[in-house]
């Protein structure tokens, strides 16, 4: 007995060693200012398959540097008032990591310079403010998914879908995509079809488990939790890098990171021609939808970063690569199926490659990624706000510009 109750007194000492070492180590990360926004960011949401958790805070140091801090639905703003107050304007914007930008502090947000834009340059005499519902991978189908579900309640009067040519078309399909925790809307003979076979999959019922219940709550709390995720990732993007510089020498096509260079060519099988499909009927839902609830509609088409590189002869020489004329089938066929909708469009792939290259600057590419590759820099946000303001003043109700 005497033994047993050693062997127990040992154990409980240990266990209250590591207890506490587990709180000092807690303590000290977080005094450090050591958190991981990628091991939060998606909780298992039912409807648009996942959603940064509400009143986070967290750090992303991996392309750029920003605090990411999300309001009381998950999306990175400050909260704002459902019922729009008298005598403003709202924007909302929709798309994916290029404007979610945990890449760059919230003030340098294409979308939050946006609002500085509009406020100076086209309502002098009253309050117009630009929310964001934007999530990083999220497709076409969850950014529709997300206004109806969110964004049309706050009741504005401007709605911006910002497009990533690179891949929201690849991923409007299942067999294009591979992220098992996406619904999709697919064309049928009349409305969109959702699909949302997803919470019938593996990795959903296994993150809404009660394991992966408690493994989400523990993430969302713990940093040295997140510090092991954040290694581990890290771990894989060396793996990727390297692997990245081993083909360099290859034969392979060009690859541009998070691009997938089917985007530049017309549709080679049925599966393209299915994404294709879905994406126009999406663009064609989002005007619709936005005009019966009384909003403008706008679609936001954003370019890859060759693209609107400064080199003029760097999207040459990329096209030459893959064996077609020029990387401009995307934005040509977004645009004609944007006008069949009536939908405005923004051009950037345009107005920022003239941009770059008169100015000599890149506009994608952070620290810790490719030069001229991967999101906006700092220059690409303010180009892309100033751009997309000149069109937005025109279109922002005449008798609201100057509410009180």
């Amino acid at each position: 007995m005497r033994r047993l109750s050693m062997l127990i007194g040992t154990a409980g000492l240990a266990l209250a060693a590591l207890v506490l070492a587990l709180l000092a180590g807690e303590l000290l990360l977080r005094a450090l200012g050591q958190s991981y926004y990628w091991a939060i960011a998606k909780r298992p949401d039912p409807v648009l398959g996942w959603r940064p958790p509400p009143h986070s805070a967290a750090w992303q140091r991996f392309e750029g540097a920003a605090l990411v801090e999300t309001n009381a639905l998950g999306f990175r703003d400050r909260d704002h008032a459902e019922p729009k107050p008298a005598g403003t304007l709202r924007v909302v914007v929709l798309g994916d990591s290029f404007t979610e930008a945990v890449q760059v502090p919230l003030a340098q947000t294409w979308w939050r310079l946006l609002g500085d834009r509009l406020q100076s340059d086209c309502n002098p005499g009253g309050e117009i403010e630009v929310l964001n519902f934007a999530v990083s991978g999220y497709s076409t189908a969850q950014a529709l998914l997300t206004w109806r579900r969110y964004a049309r309640g706050y009741s504005p009067d401007l709605a911006i879908l910002a497009f990533f040519i690179g891949n929201d078309v690849a991923e409007n399909v299942p067999a294009l995509d591979a992220e098992p925790l996406r619904p999709y809307l697919l064309p049928g003979a009349g409305p969109l079809v959702l699909d949302d076979g997803f919470v019938q999959s593996d990795a959903y019922l296994a993150a809404t488990s009660p394991v992966g219940r408690a493994r989400q709550w523990l993430l969302e709390r713990s940093r040295i939790a997140q510090l092991w995720v954040q290694a581990r990732d890290a771990g894989r993007l060396r793996r990727l890098a390297a692997a990245g510089r081993a083909d360099a020498g290859s034969a392979h096509e060009p690859q541009e990171p998070g691009v997938d260079n089917g985007i530049y060519r017309p549709p080679a099988d049925a599966d393209w021609a299915l994404a294709w499909a879905a994406t126009e009927a999406m663009l064609g839902a989002f005007a619709e939808e936005a005009r019966a609830a009384g909003v403008e509609p706008v679609l936001m088409l954003i370019g890859t970063g060759v693209q609107v590189h400064p080199d003029a002869g760097a999207a040459a020489r990329f096209a030459a690569a893959l064996g077609v004329d020029d990387l401009g089938y995307p934005v040509r066929r977004l645009l004609s199926a944007a006008a069949r909708a009536g939908l405005p469009a923004v051009n950037l792939p345009a107005l920022l490659a003239a941009q770059a290259e008169r100015d000599g600057v890149l506009l994608h590419g952070l620290p810790g990624a490719r030069a001229g590759f991967g999101h906006w820099n700092a220059a690409g946000h303010r180009a892309a706000a100033e751009a997309t303001a000149a069109l937005v003043c025109e279109l922002l109700p005449r008798a609201n510009r100057a509410a009180p």
